[in-house]
């Protein structure tokens, strides 16, 4: 009984450790302008996808997401506070209520089965509590999540989702903004760090071939070291 016992300890000190308990999603942004990349294809289910609307492939790369179990997201162009090119679906300040929640419900046939929306850009936009109000009307209606990309540290978006009873997440860390490999190990090793440490992680990525390729050869590891999930797993409920 004694033995039993000692074992039952082990098995619970293994499922409550810190490294069993620390949670990792990943989400690769900006897809929809390729066909679904064949490395992504052939990562787990667990990763995340996000597709810009009105690209070549949007509703396509969507459909084999979902063929592939993947939570599939919205990338909806918001405004940045610097001069950059826009994609046609591009919110903005200057629209009126009416044009910025059609845009966007427009956006969302475009992405079928989306289970959240995150923002592409949107360093100016994500600090306009309005217009993010706005947005969350609509989010509400249609019954989806939002993930703040956090492009800027100024960002309302998700203290407005929540404030709407929205399911809001934030991503914690990018991983790709310098692609190269040695970046990319460093990011990905920071995100299992804090993950360890604050129980869950949001990692955003893009789908540069070298961060498909570092990604799939760090995976091993890391899943021996933090749990990966769903994006849609770590959304609160009742909101």
């Amino acid at each position: 009984m004694k033995g039993l016992f000692s074992v039952g300890l082990v098995w619970l000190w293994l499922w409550a450790s810190p490294a069993q308990a620390a949670r990792l999603a990943i989400v690769i942004d900006d897809l929809g302008y390729q066909h679904m990349p064949s490395p992504l294809s052939a990562l787990p289910p667990q990763i995340s996808v996000s597709i810009l609307p009105e690209t070549p492939y949007d509703q396509l790369t969507a459909r084999q997401a979902r063929q592939e179990f993947r939570d599939v997201l919205l990338h909806m162009p918001m405004q940045p506070s610097r001069t950059a090119p826009l994609e046609m679906t591009t919110l903005t300040e200057a629209m009126s209520k009416e044009e910025l929640q059609s845009k966007l419900r427009f956006a969302l046939t475009r992405v079928p089965g989306a289970v959240a929306v995150n923002n592409h850009m949107g360093s100016a936009l994500t600090q306009n509590p309005t217009a993010m109000g706005w947005v969350m009307e609509v989010l509400k209606q249609e019954h989806l999540a939002f993930l703040d990309s956090r492009t800027t540290a100024r960002s309302v978006a998700q203290s407005q989702a929540q404030a709407a009873h929205i399911p809001a997440l934030r991503r914690h860390v990018f991983l790709d903004h310098v692609p190269t490999e040695t970046f990319i190990r460093r990011q990905l090793k920071q995100a299992v760090l804090q993950a360890k440490k604050q129980g869950t992680v949001i990692a955003i990525g893009h789908p540069h071939p070298i961060t498909l390729s570092t990604l799939t050869a760090m995976l091993p590891e890391i899943q021996q070291q933090v749990t990966l999930v769903r994006l849609s797993e770590l959304f609160p409920t009742g909101s």
